[in-house]
């Protein structure tokens, strides 16, 4: 009877490291939050990324963003397929061309969005606004787009509240890869301008190991004990 229960709680540790390990190693899909939007005009739908979504060729790159560590960099996520340049673009339109990403990650995976009853340009900008409760004060968040006419760019966020950021699309489609990406605020506090010196780092699902981590300990414990009891009994 001893040996079976010794046994069970053996197998019960070595699921809650393994879930433990799993957890760590969570890819940008289902470690971090998925966020939802609303458009100033027409209809917008933000959904999962889902196979056979896109072209061949953008599809692989957009399955191994999502593939990558949930603590990596844009540019380490992109890895041998990175843009040679991103252009920039704010309200007024492009505002720097050759825009570098260093030091951005991902505050969201990155979904489709498709927009629909209706058109953009650079002349008839989008208002697009995001809700990522993960958002942090301190942030400067921005949109990673890949725009049916200019390829891979990067649009200005402007923060809106405590978990919502807007930006301004001169381009939509039935189905674009989109992500929120972030970097660590200035001075300035990031785009919401609040004087916060540094970014607090987003919440993911590796928080959830918290509680998996605690059952794993009490399971410990209780080996730990039955095996002290056994070795005193006999």
């Amino acid at each position: 009877m001893k040996k079976r229960f010794m046994a069970g709680v053996v197998a019960a540790v070595t699921a809650l490291a393994m879930s433990i390990s799993v957890l760590a190693a969570g890819s940008i899909v289902g470690s971090i939050d998925m966020p939802n939007a609303s458009v100033d005009r027409g209809s917008v739908t933000l959904s999962p990324v889902v196979p056979g979504i896109y072209a061949d060729d953008l599809q692989k790159v957009v399955d191994d963003l999502n593939a990558a560590d949930a603590d990596t960099t844009v540019t380490g996520a992109f890895g041998n397929s990175l843009p040679s340049s991103f252009d920039y673009y704010t309200q007024e339109g492009l505002k720097i061309k050759g825009y570098s990403l260093d030091g951005y990650k991902f505050l969201s995976p990155v979904m489709d969005l498709k927009v629909t009853g209706t058109q953009a340009s650079l002349d008839n900008l989008m208002k697009i606004t995001f809700v990522a409760n993960n958002m942090t004060d301190g942030m400067v968040v921005d949109i990673l787009y890949y725009c049916s006419e200019h390829g891979w760019e990067v649009l200005k966020g402007v923060r809106v509240s405590g978990n919502q950021i807007m930006a301004y699309f001169h381009s939509v489609s039935e189905g674009s890869p989109v992500a929120l990406i972030y970097k660590r605020g200035t001075v300035s506090g990031g785009n919401n301008d609040k004087g916060s010196t540094s970014a607090v780092s987003p919440k993911t699902g590796q928080s959830s190991m918290v509680p998996v981590a605690g059952a794993a300990l009490v399971f410990l414990g209780i080996g730990a004990f039955a095996v002290l009891r056994s070795k005193k009994e006999n």
